[in-house]
């Protein structure tokens, strides 16, 4: 996993400097498919455990 500042360079070089995800993956030295990832990902926030309302095994 990433660290947030390698997240906000990545999204850097792709929206402010212009960047293709080719270029960014050979500055970066990053994976493509994670290079994808994170450009996607916009809430990195995610929900733990079960809902309140979710139901438990068998009655």
């Amino acid at each position: 996993m990433l660290t947030m500042t390698q997240v906000k360079n990545i999204k850097k070089l792709y929206y402010s400097k212009g960047k293709k995800v080719n270029e960014i993956v050979k500055v970066t030295g990053h994976n493509y498919r994670t290079v994808i990832k994170y450009l996607e990902k916009a809430d990195f926030n995610q929900s733990l455990g079960k809902q309140e309302g979710d139901k438990r095994g068998r009655p």
